[in-house]
């Protein structure tokens, strides 16, 4: 891989680094620089082409054949309505003849005009020809699975999802391989119990169980909490229901079913009598909400044509059906915060399943196919509340994106994080327990187990705090650089953007390098990013080991011109172009000696005429302060940045050129000329 990216760099810019995968020895991922593209992309279809010709021309390093990448999805990524460019990820996912390989997937990342950002692989390398022949039956894979949920649980399933034929990749220690197995859901579910659920990767040769993994994902083990409930806190009597919106509501009567737009608005064209029309929180365009403890609620009332009509349920609020206006209203908000940032992006734009008013307590869960949430009860409220809600909903998202639920605390991680950024809060499920007895909180300092390790801490809960307590200070700091508003909207652009472009499915150090590089403007994150500190910060608060930036080295540009005493003045410089540093010394040579020079720099290149010379610097620029070369013709300026002229102080991440023109009375004409340009890329 060394001898790869020396080549690679070689062609294509010394800004590109590689993370290896250390199971498979290929590319995990390639980011740091970009290389153009030959035509700027208008449409989806060409990004489409242009990923594929990445793929061709990084084969080497990812090693994934090409005949076994199916094209996903092409997105566009609007980011650069916050702080950085626009920016567009191709998705593919892996297969062999039809069987999907789990968490077989490649992501390539473009900037908007067509250059390559990044390619991300969490595929199996060399995996043409394999054989998808099964020699054992689904139903007797089943049956396996079932043995072995016994054996694990001491419980038979109750029930079980429809076996899948996938390709799985079973890792140990030191490598990752391919296994042909049927994946199958097994579920336990009982009254005053919480549910039980494992997916088994059974070998679909031998019947084998080679992997297994929890498919019910709880909110917390242990204690946990429409008119509809106000705020994050959940449905008791110091925050009684209030009166809000309910969006994408169905509505039926004779003349049809409709459905409340975004604004809780509905329509039926043309009636002008009398109609009977009907509302619940079944069958919603987001969200169907169903009652374990009875029978669903619906509303019946006649409204008048011609005139506004103002309709309430749950008028006079009993806790089971706020509890299903509370279902139906905090799942519609995982898409109304998607849409928000990104209006093209549909991963939520779908009826999801959501069982409230389960018989048992202080818990909720996501199984795969719904979301559930329990009664009141054991010193817990209703548990169908705003966090909680967008919690277990994030579990659905993470499949959907697939980042997954893993078993290191990603899953659990992940999903406090669309809690934590939906509803723009640090703590999940409120009250959970009683006043003041929250389940987790951003505001905490878990540190990192690294990327040797997993999950350290015993239990998936806690290990997720980790990237939850980082996802959140990032979040935090933007808030506190831009403004409440303007910080949020970066850090959830940030978010989705990365839900979109990688799938990353464990803890690892690699995260940050996939923020960077979406929170990038130049296409070269080796001189930082606009956002640099506020998301490199967070992670080494959590025990990440932090992004180093390779400062680029400064380079001349332009042309010089022969002087009465040299062949021609040239820039150079001293010390560091690191911002922190504040080191940085800017130095002309080959001047006539004993000449009065003024440096002066600008963020913009030219090529005109200038005295006896060329200027190198566009305005506007701005002057630094004059002095005098010395007897050998050099002239040197200590570069204060604290200390720079209104207008022109120089940030990480910015680019700008420096230049020197300074007296010469015996070159002749306007007396005066220049050195060529030196061009500076600052770094944090």
């Amino acid at each position: 891989m060394d001898a790869l990216l020396t080549s690679w760099r070689a062609e294509h810019g010394s800004s590109w680094q590689v993370k290896t995968d250390a199971q498979t020895g290929y590319l995990e991922m390639l980011y740091g620089g970009n290389v153009p593209a030959g035509v700027r992309p208008t449409e989806d279809a060409q990004f489409e082409a242009l990923a594929l010709d990445a793929l061709q021309l990084t084969a080497s390093m990812h090693g994934i054949d090409l005949d076994t990448l199916e094209f996903e999805s092409a997105h566009f990524l609007p980011l650069g309505q916050f702080g950085t460019s626009d920016k567009e990820t191709v998705r593919y996912h892996q297969e062999v003849n039809g069987v999907r390989v789990v968490n077989g997937l490649v992501n390539v990342l473009f900037s908007a005009e067509g250059a390559l950002l990044s390619v991300h692989s969490t595929g199996l390398p060399k995996l043409s020809g394999f054989d998808t022949t099964p020699t054992v039956e689904a139903l007797d894979a089943a049956g396996f699975a079932a043995a072995g949920f016994l054996e694990q649980t001491g419980m038979p399933p109750t029930t079980f999802g429809e076996p899948e034929l996938v390709i799985d990749q079973i890792a140990d220690k030191s490598s990752r391989t391919p296994r042909l197995v049927w994946l199958v859901n097994m579920l336990w579910e009982g009254d005053d119990h919480d549910p039980v659920g494992w997916r088994y990767s059974v070998d679909a040769r031998d019947g084998t169980i080679v992997r297994s993994e929890p498919s019910v994902h709880f909110d917390v083990s242990g204690t946990v909490s429409a008119m509809a409930t106000p705020g994050v806190r959940p449905d008791v009597a110091s925050n009684p229901p209030t009166s809000q919106i309910v969006r994408y509501l169905r509505v039926t009567s004779p003349s049809g079913t409709t459905y409340t737009d975004a604004n809780g608005n509905f329509n039926y064209p043309g009636v002008n009598a009398p109609l009977t029309v009907t509302f619940s929180f079944v069958t919603g365009q987001r969200a169907n909400v169903q009652n374990s403890a009875g029978a669903e609620y619906s509303l019946a009332v006649v409204l008048q044509p011609n005139q506004a009509n103002a309709v309430l349920l749950n008028p006079v609020p009993t806790g089971q059906v706020t509890a299903q206006a509370n279902a139906m209203i905090g799942t519609n908000r995982t898409s109304d915060y998607i849409h928000a940032i990104d209006p093209g992006d549909t991963h939520a734009d779908f009826s999801a399943l959501a069982n409230v008013n389960l018989a048992q307590t202080c818990n909720a869960y996501f199984n795969g196919g719904s979301i559930n949430f329990f009664l009141p009860g054991g010193g817990c409220p209703n548990t169908t509340y705003s966090t909680v809600i967008s919690h277990e909903f994030g579990h659905w998202m993470n499949v959907l994106y697939n980042t997954g639920n893993g078993s290191d605390g990603m899953g659990e991680g992940n999903a406090d994080v669309w809690g934590n950024y939906i509803w723009d809060v640090p703590v999940i499920g409120q009250d959970f327990c009683g006043t003041n007895c929250n389940i987790r909180n951003g505001n905490n300092l878990r540190q990192f187990c690294g990327d040797c390790c997993g999950g350290c801490y015993g239990e998936v809960h806690s290990d997720g705090e980790v990237w939850m307590g980082v996802a959140w200070k990032i979040r935090t700091r933007l808030k506190n650089t831009y403004g409440t508003v303007p910080g949020g909207q970066i850090a959830d652009s940030r978010f989705l953007a990365w839900m979109n472009s990688y799938n990353q499915s464990q803890i690892r150090t690699i995260i940050e390098t996939q923020w960077m590089t979406l929170d990038d403007d130049n296409g070269n994150i080796s001189d930082g990013t606009p956002n640099f500190d506020d998301i490199d910060i967070p992670f080494r608060q959590h025990g990440f080991p932090g992004l180093v930036v390779l400062c680029p080295t400064p380079s001349n540009y332009c042309a010089t011109t022969p002087n009465t005493f040299t062949s021609g003045a040239v820039m150079s410089y001293g010390g560091t172009n690191e911002v922190s540093n504040n080191n940085f010394t800017l130095v002309c040579t080959g001047m006539p000696p004993n000449k009065l020079g003024i440096m002066f720099y600008g963020q913009s290149q030219t090529f005109v005429p200038f005295g006896n010379g060329m200027r190198c610097v566009a305005s506007p620029f701005f002057r630094l302060p004059s002095t005098y070369s010395n007897l050998f013709g050099d002239l040197t300026i200590d570069l204060d940045l604290n200390s720079l002229p209104s207008g022109g102080q120089i940030s990480a991440g910015q680019t700008w050129n420096f230049q020197t023109y300074f007296r010469d009375p015996a070159g002749g004409g306007p007396a005066f000329d220049s050195s060529d340009g030196l061009n500076v890329i600052w770094c944090n």
